[in-house]
């Protein structure tokens, strides 16, 4: 990564950047993710490593209205700031305006770029960050079969060139979790929600049959729409679920656009207990609810993402078997098993997964984490 010398944006004093690298000063680590729920999910490990390396808060500059409510449950990190795009002319986009105002101002500190786009880069550029404080996800060659999580951990042992003298390279270990802490309010939000629908007292198994690439305009079944397992499928799964914990209540979790899918699931169910959630549960109830419940299946996807971060059991159906290795979701104190196509000739789609194995992986995990009948505590 090539180094230059340090410049002062405006509102800046002269050599603030450079007092950062006499040893003691305090500095303010930053990561800079756009990433999806999941991604976002999987990014908490790093910004609690880097937390805990630099002795502060990890700020976060990401975009989505996932992460503020997502972020905010993690005491690691600090400010957040998000934009609203991207792509728009900065001039026109008060979110990127804003952000490199607060980057002017705000303490120096290191910044871990995750993303690779130019954007990225000039607008770090345009808030007088120079590349002597950035160390760049692209810059560290991906081992094969790493994990996204553990790629982006020896990346917060990192040390950009203007700190090389003060901080050298760090280790993290053990690598922090990556589960956010629920408020009193979150849990007491959670169990109103499931008292007022007669939840409460019942094993929840959650299903996360759905993502935005599935509910984009277009047939589900085309074959650009990689993470769609037949509502069938999802029907004979939670048939057999049913069967073997019939005292449950089966959940079909998502977002309000996913409630047609949902309700075509439901409808080839020939037995009650089968409650569509998906147009209630804001970010901070999915978490609470995911904490206390029983297990989940779920496609490769955020929700999945953050189920195994809460504790929960849960089955994950991957379209490509790389991403088994590279995104299979990180567990908190519970089994993750995942599923992919049948052999690398399927590799495209989830169409080659039967229903059977799927609701025998279900059944082998929760034997095996001696998960029973009465729900789980928050």
């Amino acid at each position: 990564m090539q180094t230059a010398a340090p410049m002062n944006p405006p509102g800046r004093p002269k050599g603030e950047y450079r007092s950062a690298q006499h040893e003691g000063t305090p500095v303010h680590p930053l990561v800079v993710r756009f990433g999806a729920f999941g991604d976002m999910v999987m990014t908490i490990p790093m910004a609690k490593a880097l937390a805990q390396r630099f002795g502060r808060p990890c700020d976060v500059v990401s975009s989505g209205p996932w992460t503020e409510p997502l972020l905010s449950r993690v005491p690691e990190v600090g400010r957040v700031m998000l934009l609203s795009s991207r792509k728009a002319p900065y001039l026109l986009n008060r979110s990127q305006r804003d952000l490199v105002r607060w980057l002017r101002q705000r303490p120096p500190g290191p910044v871990y770029l995750v993303e690779t786009d130019e954007k990225s880069y000039w607008l770090l550029k345009k808030a007088g960050i120079t590349p002597d404080w950035i160390c760049a996800l692209s810059d560290l060659r991906r081992l094969p079969g790493e994990h996204a999580t553990a790629h982006q951990l020896r990346q917060a042992a990192m040390t950009p060139a203007a700190l090389a003298a003060s901080h050298p390279l760090a280790g993290v270990s053990p690598a922090p979790e990556s589960r956010p802490t629920l408020t009193d309010a979150d849990r007491a939000d959670c169990q109103a929600w499931l008292a007022g629908h007669g939840l409460a007292d019942a094993p929840l198994v959650l299903f996360q049959p759905g993502n935005k690439k599935t509910m984009r305009r277009g047939l589900r079944r085309r074959a650009s729409n990689v993470k769609w397992w037949p509502e069938e499928r999802w029907a004979q799964v939670m048939a057999g679920v049913h069967e073997t914990l019939p005292t449950a209540k089966l959940l079909i979790c998502g977002s309000p656009a996913e409630r047609g899918l949902a309700e075509d699931i439901r409808a080839r169910c020939s037995f009650d207990g089968v409650f569509i959630a998906t147009d209630e549960l804001p970010i901070p109830r999915l978490l609470a609810l995911q904490a206390r419940a029983h297990s989940m299946v779920s496609i490769d996807t955020g929700p999945a993402h953050s189920a195994a971060a809460m504790g929960c059991p849960v089955v994950v159906l991957f379209a490509r078997l790389e991403a088994m290795s590279s995104s299979v979701p990180i567990s908190t104190g519970a089994p993750v098993l995942s599923l992919g196509p049948a052999s690398p000739a399927h590799d495209v789609s989830m169409l080659s997964i039967e229903a059977g194995p799927v609701l025998a992986a279900w059944r082998g995990m929760v034997a095996d984490s001696g998960r029973a009948g009465p729900p789980q505590a928050a």
